[in-house]
Parts: structure tokens; C-alpha cells; sequence
């Protein structure tokens, strides 16, 4: 009687809990959300999720879209039940309250200071018709890479949102939205499978016998997700976005100054705007002949009828530069970089990651291309806290002056200006 009683009592509370599950909305597991995530409008997320109680009732909107799940609806009232919603007279998984569309758009857009490149902006559609810029780019649509992009954050640093409908485009208009359409394409062909990526790579420098050992490619991002409130980290996911980085630099200071540059923004929120520009500059070179490696392997193109690989220049050269599709198109970056703009102190640092973890010792001082201040920036803690910021297995890190930085890299807008002292 008395274990008929105890499993009576345990069955008892494991109901009882269970029919009080809380809601928890991770937003940084794509698998947990809808395919287009509903913005949701009456909480805000911290630590990349959104947690209700039992019975709390929230708002969603798809902004200009509508729900799969009522076509005619922008927006919908649901409540918490035990871990799923009733809404619609329904209980439904989260998985089954998405958009038509995404609420986020990567767009061509006019954008100042980018030259001859593409200019791009990260749209959220609101209601009406509006839309608001979370993010703009720099985009070298010849070459299939990002050159600059930047968001702000900080009070008053919202753009208002305005009309974004689209007028009928030129003849040459649409082709470059074909155009785009194709490069984007092949981007999310290959920043979407690191194994697909890995072979690829694997396949243009088979004829050099080149070994990585345990190294891989992975897609890695300029702007991290970690830059913007929480329900728009998504926004991130375009591959316009994404670089191939190594595994281990993708892990290791990248994701460190990734966290730290996040910090600082966080910290300066309420203070002052903030200003976050990120790039690349140059592409990775690897030594596939000479004294060093595979006998006949240093000649212009040596892999580049396999797609991608070739050109590093010149014959007898010993390297190959990665491009990761044939003519020029994908490159592996050598440097992956972040200016971080105070704009009320005026004052800016560039933190540049050296993305080579083959890169010899004799040839670090050349990589390294200013005199480096890492170790004045205070707010650098988690990069600096097991000093693996030198070890270029890791990502070698080196942080320069906006002057210093200029004098090398080009593609900062022409209005930031150049001479202000180091963000420490």
C-alpha cells in the first residue's frame, strides 16, 4: 500500500510539472524555430532566448508577411501552455507559428563610401510596408566576397523606418538581380555543408599533395550574431555574411574577439553609439612547392581547372591562393578584421585575425602589417586571458590604429576619420 502510495505521489508531480512547463524560445537553435521566426513583440529575449511562464501570453508579428498558419493574419495572440501555445482555438508547436517569409531581407541597396562594389542592406519588414536597416555592406559581387559591412548600436542609433517599396527596375537592374540571385546561389552551396566545403577544398590542391593535417574550413561571419538584440541575430545568417575560415581560428580568437567585441558594445549601449565595421583583405596563400612541397606544384593555376585554386604568384612562386570557385570567385581571406568606432569618445581600434594557422615563424613579422597594441585594449579579456592571441594555430591577433590600419587595408568609408586615438 504504502508503494502504490509513492508512485501515486511521484506520478502526481511529474503531471503537475509537466502541465507547468514554461515556453523557452531559443532563438539561436535554428531547429527549434520556424523556418521564418515571427518577431516576437511583447518580451524581450536575453542570452539569446525568451522564457514564459505557464499561461503568460505573448505577441507575435510577421510584420508586412502573414502566417502560414493564418494567411490573412500579420499578427497573433498566443498563450503558454506546458511548453507549446494555444493560439488559432489550437495547440500548436512553435514550429507551427511561422511567417510566409522571412521578417529579414538582405537587399542591393545604395550604400556610401563602397565604390564600385555592391552595396547591400539587412531590411527587418515591419507593418505597412516599412522597413528598418539593421545592417549595410560592401559587397564584391565579382569575387563573391564582403569587403566591408557595419551596424551601429547605442542610443539614437535606430534608423527610423521608412518605405522600402521597390520601383519598377531597368533593364539593367535586372540583370544584376539575376546576377546576385546566381552568386547567392553558389554561396549557400558552399557555406552550408562544411563537409561539401572541405572536399571542395580538398579536391583543387589534390595534384599538390598538400597536407592539412587535422585543418578544415568552416563558414564563418564578420558581423557576429552577438552585435545585435537578441530576436535579430538572425539577421546575421546571410551568407553575404559569410568567409571560409580555418576550424581552429573559427573556435579560437575569432570567437574570443567576436565575445569581447560584443561585451564592449553591451557595455556602451545606454552610453554612446557604437560603431562596428567588418571585413576582409587579401587572400590566403599556401605553399605547395618549392623546397618544401610536392615536386612541380608551384606554377600559375596550378589547380585551377579543378575550380578555384591557383595563381599565387606566379610560376616558380611555391604558393597557390584558395579561391574557392573558378575565376577569381570565393576566396579564402588572409585577414579577417574589426574596427570598433566610439563615436561620442572618438576613438577606434582595428583588431585584425591573421587567418593562416600554417603560417610559418619566419614569416609572422611580414603577416603582421603594424605595430601591435593588443595589450592596451583593456575591454580584450577573453582574448587576451590565455594570451593565445599570438599563437597563429588560433588565429594570430594584432590590433592597430585606425591610421596604421588605413595605411594597408582599404575600403574604410571616407567620413571616419583616421587620426583618432586608440579605443582602450
Amino acid at each position: 500500500m504504502e508503494l502504490l502510495t509513492i508512485l501515486l505521489l511521484a506520478s502526481f508531480i511529474q503531471f503537475a510539472s509537466f502541465t507547468h512547463s514554461p515556453c523557452v524560445i531559443e532563438l539561436e537553435c535554428a531547429e527549434c524555430l520556424p523556418d521564418n521566426m515571427p518577431l516576437v513583440t511583447s518580451h524581450r529575449a536575453a542570452n539569446g532566448s525568451l522564457r514564459l511562464a505557464d499561461g503568460d501570453a505573448l505577441q507575435l508579428s510577421c510584420g508586412a508577411g502573414r502566417f502560414l498558419a493564418a494567411p490573412t493574419a500579420a499578427a497573433l495572440a498566443a498563450r503558454c501552455r506546458a511548453g507549446r501555445y494555444v493560439a488559432l482555438g489550437r495547440l500548436l508547436h512553435l514550429r507551427e507559428l511561422g511567417c510566409q517569409q522571412s521578417i529579414f531581407e538582405d537587399v542591393l541597396h545604395q550604400v556610401d563610401d563602397c565604390g564600385n562594389l555592391q552595396g547591400r542592406a539587412y531590411l527587418m519588414h515591419e507593418t505597412g510596408g516599412r522597413a528598418r536597416h539593421l545592417a549595410t555592406a560592401c559587397f564584391d559581387a565579382d569575387r563573391g566576397v564582403a569587403t566591408r559591412l557595419q551596424t551601429t548600436t547605442g542610443p539614437g542609433s535606430a534608423e527610423p523606418a521608412h518605405s522600402h517599396a521597390s520601383a519598377p527596375r531597368s533593364l539593367l537592374g535586372n540583370f544584376n538581380q539575376m546576377f546576385d540571385s546566381a552568386t547567392r546561389l553558389a554561396a549557400e552551396r558552399l557555406y552550408s555543408d562544411d563537409v561539401r566545403l572541405n572536399r571542395r577544398l580538398h579536391e583543387l590542391l589534390r595534384h599538390d599533395h598538400y597536407s592539412f593535417a587535422d585543418q578544415t574550413l568552416t563558414s564563418g561571419k564578420l558581423l557576429s550574431s552577438r552585435y545585435f538584440d537578441d530576436q535579430f541575430m538572425r539577421v546575421t545568417d546571410f551568407v553575404s555574411n559569410k568567409v571560409a575560415v580555418w576550424s581552429s581560428v573559427a573556435k579560437g580568437n575569432l570567437h574570443h574577439l567576436h565575445q569581447d567585441v560584443a561585451r564592449f558594445v553591451e557595455s556602451r549601449r545606454e552610453q554612446e553609439e557604437v560603431e562596428v565595421l567588418a571585413g576582409t583583405h587579401g587572400v590566403l596563400s599556401l605553399r605547395t612547392g618549392g623546397a618544401g612541397g610536392a615536386p612541380g606544384a608551384g606554377g600559375a593555376g596550378g589547380a585551377g581547372d579543378a575550380g578555384g585554386a591557383g595563381g599565387a604568384g606566379g610560376a616558380g612562386s611555391g604558393r597557390t591562393d584558395v579561391y574557392l570557385m573558378a575565376g577569381g570567385r570565393f576566396p579564402v581571406p588572409r585577414y579577417v578584421w574589426t574596427v570598433v568606432h566610439a563615436r561620442g569618445s572618438r576613438r577606434a581600434v582595428a583588431l585584425v585575425v591573421l587567418n593562416d594557422p600554417f603560417v610559418a615563424v619566419s614569416e609572422i613579422r611580414a603577416a603582421v602589417f603594424c605595430s601591435s597594441s593588443c595589450s592596451e585594449v583593456g575591454w580584450l579579456r577573453g582574448l587576451r586571458a590565455q594570451r593565445r592571441y599570438e599563437s597563429a594555430v588560433y588565429g594570430l591577433v594584432f590590433c592597430c590604429s585606425l591610421r596604421d590600419f588605413a595605411a594597408h587595408v582599404a575600403g574604410l568609408p571616407a567620413r571616419l576619420d583616421t587620426d583618432m586615438p586608440l579605443l582602450t
